[in-house]
C-alpha cells in the first residue's frame, strides 16, 4: 500500500483485522399467525464451498467473484492492433456508509443476541429448514470491528485498493501496445470525482501500472464543482426529484414489490429461520443484508456469519428488490437516464475519435455514473421492463445491479485493423466482458456504426442535454428568483407535479 493519506493507510489496517457491516433493504411487516413449522430449505453457508449468491449482491458485489478468467482471450481480434483505450471505472470495495457505522454496530448486536436465544433458550426455531450448527457457531464468534468508525466512512479498503491495482495490471498486459512499458504523461489522462475511494482507486490503479515509485509522478486533471462528467446527478433536480419520487410513491415497483406475495413470504421465511415468531423489521433485515455483503467482500475467502440469515433463493429476491430500485432511478425506467450520461459519452466518442495523444483515458467514479452509461450505449436492456409483479420471468434478465460491483468498468477499445472498407473497429467491455450490442458483429462494432449509434452524443450540447436544461445554473436561479416572487403559488404548483 502507497503512503497515499492517514486515512487511506489506517482504512487498509482496518479491512486487515476484520470487519462487520450491512445495508439494504425491506420493509414490509407481515405477521403471520401460523406455527414455525416448515419455513425454508435446509442450508448451511459456511459448508457451501460454491457459494453462488455471492455474485447476487446487487453492488455490494465484490468484484474478484464476477470478473473473467486470467486466460480470458476476447481482447484478441485478429488482423487487429488496439490503438486506443478509454475507461470509467467504479471505485473498490469500502466501508459503509456514515448512516451505517452509526447504526448498525447496536443493531446488530442486538439481532445475534436475539438470534442466540431463540435457538438456545426460547427454543423457537422451526421444525425444518434451521440454522446450521457452524454458522451458529460463526455467528456466535461475531463482533464489530470498533475501528470502524464515523472517521472512516465510506473510505477505500484494503481489498478495494486490490481489486483495483490488480485490473491495471490485468489491462497493461492485454493492452501492451497501447500502455507501453512506462510511464509518458503525453500518452495518459486520468481523473476522479472528489471522494477519498475515488482519489485511493486512482492510486491504486496507476500503482497497478507503474508501480509503487513511478506512480508518485502521476497527476490526474483536477476534478470541477458541478463535476458534470463524472458525477452528473448532483447538479440535475430532475434526477433528485425522480429519486425521492420513487422513494415515497407506494405505486413504484420497488414499492409495489415490498407487498407481493413473492417478497412477504421471503422475510416470513427469514424471520422464521432465524427463530422469530414475527416478521422482522427492514431496518433489522437491512442491517443483516447489508454487513453479509460488505463483509464477505472485504474477506471472500472467509463466510461472513450474517450471510447465514440468507438462502440462496432469498438472496436472489433481495437482489430484484434493488434491481426495481435502481433501474427506475438510473437506468431504463428513468427516461432521462441516457442523457445524464452525456458528458461522459460524449468524452468517450471523442478520444475514440481523436488519432492524437492520450491513448490512454482512465476515470474514476460510482455506480450511478457507471449506471447511467450504460444506459446511454443501450447495454444489458430487456425487451420487457422489470416490474413487482414479473419477478419469476425476469430470472435470465439482461439487466442486474450485479453487473455493477465494487471496482466494476466500462472500457472502450478501439483497435486499427486490415480489413480495407472497415479498418478501425471498436469493442465495448463490461466488467472486462465484451459488451454484446444487437448492431455489433459478436461484439466487435464498426467504428462507422459507432458513430451513427451514438450521434446524438457526439453532436450535442451536453450542458443543455444531459438534464434537459433542469440543471443549468441559470436554471437554478431563475427558478430562485420565482420562488422569492411568487412565493406560496410556486409551492402549490410543484405540489401538483
Amino acid at each position: 500500500m502507497p503512503a497515499a493519506a492517514a486515512d487511506l493507510e489506517q482504512s487498509a489496517m482496518i479491512l486487515r483485522t476484520a470487519v462487520p457491516t450491512i445495508a439494504v433493504l425491506l420493509g414490509l411487516v407481515v405477521i403471520r399467525t401460523v406455527s414455525a413449522q416448515s419455513c425454508c430449505e435446509s442450508y448451511c453457508y459456511n459448508n457451501d464451498l460454491e457459494r453462488k449468491q455471492v455474485q447476487h449482491f446487487a453492488t455490494k458485489t465484490a468484484y474478484e467473484v464476477i470478473r473473467v478468467p486470467d486466460t480470458d482471450k476476447q481482447h484478441i481480434v485478429p488482423n487487429c492492433r488496439p490503438v486506443k483505450f478509454w475507461a470509467l471505472n467504479r471505485h473498490g470495495t469500502r466501508l459503509p456508509s456514515k448512516g451505517d457505522v452509526l447504526n448498525w454496530p447496536k443493531q446488530l448486536k442486538l439481532l445475534q443476541d436475539a438470534i442466540l436465544e431463540n435457538y438456545f433458550t426460547r427454543r423457537t426455531l422451526p421444525d425444518n429448514g434451521r440454522m446450521c450448527e457452524e454458522d451458529l457457531e460463526l455467528l456466535r464468534r461475531w463482533s464489530w470491528n470498533p475501528n470502524i468508525t464515523e472517521q472512516y466512512e465510506s473510505v477505500l479498503t484494503t481489498a478495494g485498493w486490490d481489486e483495483v491495482k490488480y485490473l491495471a495490471q490485468r489491462t497493461k498486459e492485454r493492452y501492451w501496445e497501447i500502455f507501453g512499458p512506462t510511464y509518458e504523461p503525453s500518452k495518459y489522462h486520468f481523473r476522479h470525482s472528489k471522494t477519498q475511494r475515488t482519489e485511493a482507486s486512482f492510486k491504486a490503479f496507476v500503482e497497478g501500472l507503474f508501480g509503487t515509485e513511478e506512480s508518485k509522478r502521476v497527476k490526474p486533471e483536477p476534478a470541477t464543482t458541478p463535476d458534470h462528467l463524472l458525477r452528473p446527478y448532483d447538479d440535475c433536480q430532475d434526477y433528485q426529484n425522480n429519486v425521492a419520487r420513487e422513494e415515497r410513491d407506494e405505486n413504484a415497483e420497488a414499492n409495489k414489490f415490498l407487498r407481493t406475495p413473492v417478497y412477504t413470504s421471503t422475510v416470513w421465511d427469514i424471520s422464521q429461520r432465524l427463530g422469530f415468531r414475527h416478521n422482522l423489521s427492514s431496518e433489522q433485515i437491512d442491517a443483516m443484508w447489508g454487513i453479509c455483503r460488505y463483509e464477505q467482500a472485504w474477506f471472500l475467502s472467509r463466510p461472513s456469519p450474517f450471510c447465514a440469515a440468507f438462502t440462496e433463493e432469498q438472496v436472489s429476491v433481495l437482489e430484484y428488490w434493488e434491481d426495481l430500485q435502481y433501474y427506475y432511478t438510473t437506468s431504463y425506467g428513468y427516461e432521462h437516464a441516457p442523457n445524464l450520461a452525456c458528458h461522459v459519452a460524449a468524452d468517450m466518442l471523442k478520444h475514440l475519435e481523436s488519432v492524437s495523444e492520450p491513448t490512454v483515458v482512465s476515470y474514476f467514479s460510482h455506480d450511478t455514473t457507471i449506471q447511467l452509461l450504460l444506459a446511454a450505449l443501450g447495454a444489458k436492456r430487456d425487451s420487457v421492463p422489470l416490474r413487482a409483479d414479473n419477478y419469476a420471468t425476469m430470472r435470465n434478465r439482461r439487466y442486474t445491479s450485479s453487473d455493477v460491483p465494487f471496482g466494476s468498468n466500462i472500457a472502450a477499445v478501439k483497435y486499427q485493423c486490415t480489413e480495407p472498407q472497415e479498418p478501425v473497429k471498436v469493442i465495448f467491455f463490461l466488467n472486462e466482458r465484451p459488451i454484446m450490442l444487437d448492431w455489433c458483429r459478436v461484439g466487435l462494432c464498426n467504428w462507422s456504426d459507432v458513430k451513427r449509434q451514438y450521434q446524438r452524443f457526439r453532436e450535442a450540447n451536453c450542458d443543455q442535454l444531459y438534464c434537459h436544461g433542469s440543471g443549468a445554473p441559470g436554471m437554478r436561479l431563475s427558478f430562485a428568483l420565482l420562488l422569492l416572487l411568487t412565493g406560496v403559488q410556486v409551492v402549490a404548483w410543484m405540489r401538483r407535479l
